[in-house]
């Protein structure tokens, strides 16, 4: 399975793609608003994080490349809701050198019309720390809508209806 954007192939992230680089990207001090990094910090931890998602159904896991296939982010959907009709997605744009300029918006568009066709999802949520301004400001340009609040984070929702 692979999604293509105007600029970008999306596709199933394996343990194979987990390198230093990808590993760079989740330090605390690049990206202290993803959960993950909190807790785990080596190149086994991340292989084998990925790993576990690898053909589980209710995930959906995908690298962002480049069309000259470098890595610069992922993009997840766990879990998966069909059922429900829902899923909760999470994003990282790893390469400073493709952050601000877009990728968000054209990555996510392209991947909830997949989810949207594929698995009849009509909702995509996502929890954001309250601090991460530019992460907030890209969702509502997409038209992530607040709907739940608490101390630190912003609940978040895209209608695909």
């Amino acid at each position: 399975m692979i999604i293509t954007t105007k600029r970008f192939l999306l596709r199933p992230l394996n343990k194979d793609d987990v390198s230093y680089s990808y590993l760079s990207w989740l330090t605390i001090e690049k990206n202290p608003y993803i959960e993950y990094v909190k807790n785990h910090s080596s190149l086994e931890d991340l292989k084998t994080f990925v790993s576990s998602r690898e053909g589980e159904k209710n995930v959906l896991f995908l690298g962002i490349f480049t069309d000259f296939g470098k890595h610069i982010g992922n993009i997840k959907y766990e879990p998966i809701n069909v059922k429900k009709k829902i899923a909760t997605m999470g994003i990282l744009i790893g390469d400073l050198e493709w952050q601000g300029k877009g990728v968000a918006s054209e990555v996510i568009k392209a991947s909830s019309n997949y989810l949207k066709e594929v698995y009849g999802i009509k909702h995509i949520i996502l929890g954001v720390d309250k601090n991460n301004i530019p992460a907030i400001s890209a969702y509502k340009k997409i038209q992530f809508e607040v709907f739940e609040e608490n101390k630190n984070e912003f609940k978040m929702q895209l209608d695909l209806e």
